[in-house]
């Protein structure tokens, strides 16, 4: 079974980071497709403004592009931060907003980041990149299976993989 079936590296790398950074808490998971999904990352408000939380999204980004993987999130104020300015920042790393969410095998999060670089592009999954852009940027009505006759006249219909 594939590591990104498991689950395993995402609970690695959020060790990694965590033990690299010692007061920083984040949850990391993997969601069906696989999206690996930032359910949340805490900065104490002492350490925050000092580029700690970059340096922790660029490893996150880094590591799921390493294996070819989308990048989901939500901006909230839970835990104190400004949501406007959370979508901002999380912008900064290539997260678009996803249009798509709540759709058939579409990611649930409201902010999705294509996978970059050699295993994006080399390993046959540098659709995902075009694929994501147009379901980002693109108001899904229906989402049809693949081989099944396409929706309806007047639908946008996207085909699954």
């Amino acid at each position: 079974m594939p590591d990104w079936q498991t689950g395993t590296w995402a609970d690695a790398l959020a060790e990694e980071i965590q033990s690299g950074h010692p007061g920083v808490r984040l949850q990391l998971g993997l969601d069906r497709g696989p999206y690996l999904v930032l359910f949340w990352v805490l900065v104490p408000e002492s350490e925050r403004g000092k580029g700690i939380g970059t340096r922790v999204m660029e490893r996150i980004t880094a590591a799921a592009d390493l294996r070819g993987v989308p990048v989901t999130l939500s901006p909230s104020g839970t835990f104190g931060g400004d949501p406007d300015r959370l979508d901002t920042f999380y912008r900064r790393f290539g997260f678009v907003t996803n249009a798509s969410r709540g759709g058939f095998g579409a990611a649930g999060e409201s902010m999705v980041r294509a996978p970059r670089g050699p295993a994006a592009a080399g390993d046959g999954r540098d659709q995902w990149s075009d694929r994501l852009g147009r379901w980002a940027s693109t108001p899904l009505r229906y989402r049809c299976e693949r081989f099944l006759r396409p929706c309806s006249k007047n639908v946008t219909a996207v085909w699954t993989v």
